[in-house]
């Protein structure tokens, strides 16, 4: 005799379950590794501001790291006000937030982490609109 187990809320797996392959990628001089010829990093931290996941079915996840304002994380910032966080900020209000783009604004984005020129971070912002 089965019994009846109705589907539960806490039971489905979400997007991220789905993933196969992740690549980690930062600012140049922060890396451990380069990916096709940009700076990546071995494991998941702080440091981290692109991921490309490769999903199960052979897809592509594209995420940038978001600032508070929402706009793309500079980590090269002239002024630093990115960087600067309080206890409350760490703590309360986590900024690891990633935002899912498309193919075009993440190659923008890595072509900024690899050379520091904010030039082609205003490109991504701009094809992400």
């Amino acid at each position: 005799m089965e019994f009846y187990s109705p589907k539960s809320i806490y039971n489905t797996k979400h997007e991220e379950d789905d993933s196969f392959e992740t690549q980690m990628y930062t600012v140049a001089g922060e890396h451990d590794i380069f990916i096709e010829n940009m700076p990546a990093r071995q494991k998941d931290d702080h440091k981290v501001y692109a991921k490309k996941i490769q999903k199960q079915d052979g897809s592509y996840k594209y995420m940038i790291r978001t600032a508070k304002d929402g706009k793309f994380f500079n980590p090269v910032s002239m002024y630093g006000e990115e960087k600067a966080t309080t206890f409350l900020d760490s703590v309360c209000k986590s900024n690891d937030k990633f935002r899912t783009v498309s193919e075009k604004t993440f190659q923008w984005y890595l072509k900024f982490l690899s050379t520091k020129k904010e030039n082609w971070l205003h490109h991504a912002e701009r094809e992400a609109e």
